[in-house]
């Protein structure tokens, strides 16, 4: 260990002492029991109580914009932690709702319009069905982009390769091109072009049963969840707006804040967010939060399926 790394873990363990911890904002995106889950992006019912009891007795869970508003303010928030989901499941709704009722613990939820209710759910999760869930598929696929084609052999030890690289290929493409894409993947894959229920975004009766002012509430996450620096000023800035005016007029909620797709951003994203009419922003970043933060480039950190005490080490480890 490094001079600098035993300071810092020095440091750790006198606020933990102290009860001083710095605060901590957590991503999530689904509460389900997966059998397929190649971004380690779900974490089950069972570890999500354990978590969440584990937080209640250990920090103090607060809502996000609770906890920007003290930093706006100056004012530290030691212990705090504010739980957030990124994209909307369903399976919030049936899973996280009931378990985060039963630890009075506050979420803040980001949702991409876009999705919300459509039967086909994420692109990224057709993905998943395609080439980790499909049991037989054709021995070979070809794809069409930026004026070439890109040939994969289909085979059993090959499959996550080729769903990685075809992933990286439709991240960066347009909706309208991406959407051609998928089409012709399921098609090739022979799989229905709809969902399971549990791999949607809520609709919007299930957004309303899920919503309690104050409680449960509801940030931006972009209109169709692009790679926003791959979009030009304008483009990130229309992106932000429409999926924040959304939520105000569909569900009559005023986002506090907003979170950057796949984590991505650059100085156009950040300036767009501070022009967009949200008080703060999410990244992906796995830091503490400071108090000198920038409130429009907020760190979170990632939160799997871990047991308990995987989970209590990452949480101190950040303290």
């Amino acid at each position: 260990m490094s001079t600098r790394s035993a300071l810092g873990a020095m440091a750790r363990t006198v606020r933990r002492l102290l009860g001083t911890e710095r605060p901590l904002i957590l991503m999530y995106h689904r509460i389900a029991d997966l059998e397929h889950d190649p971004w380690e992006l779900a974490v089950s019912p069972t570890r999500f109580a354990i978590q969440l009891e584990i937080l209640r007795t250990k920090r103090d869970v607060v809502p996000l914009s609770w906890l920007v508003d003290r930093l706006e303010r100056g004012q530290s928030a030691p212990r705090a932690v504010a739980i957030t989901f990124d994209d909307g499941y369903v399976d919030l709704l049936d899973n996280a709702k009931p378990l985060l009722a039963r630890y009075t613990c506050p979420a803040t939820v980001f949702l991409p319009p876009a999705f919300v209710g459509q039967p086909g759910g994420f692109w990224w999760d057709i993905l998943t069905r395609i080439f980790l869930a499909t049991p037989e598929l054709p021995a070979q696929l070809t794809l069409d982009h930026a004026g070439g084609s890109t040939v994969w052999d289909i085979r059993a030890g090959t499959r996550r390769k080729v769903h990685d690289e075809v992933w990286t290929v439709l991240k960066f493409m347009g909706d309208g091109e991406r959407a051609g894409h998928l089409a012709t993947l399921v098609a090739w894959a022979g799989i229905s072009a709809d969902a399971p229920t549990s791999d949607r975004c809520m609709d919007e009766e299930q957004l309303r049963a899920f919503s309690q002012p104050g409680v449960l509430d509801f940030g931006a996450h972009t209109m169709n969840h692009p790679s926003l620096p791959q979009l030009s000023a304008s483009e990130q800035a229309e992106e932000m707006s429409r999926s924040r005016n959304w939520i105000v007029e569909t569900l009559g909620i005023q986002p506090h804040g907003l979170a950057f797709p796949f984590g991505d951003y650059n100085k156009e994203t950040l300036a767009a967010a501070r022009s967009s009419g949200v008080q703060f922003a999410c990244t992906t970043v796995p830091d503490a939060v400071r108090r000198r933060a920038d409130r429009f480039a907020l760190p979170r950190v990632a939160i799997g399926n871990l047991d308990a005490a995987s989970f209590e080490r990452l949480i101190a480890s950040h303290g």
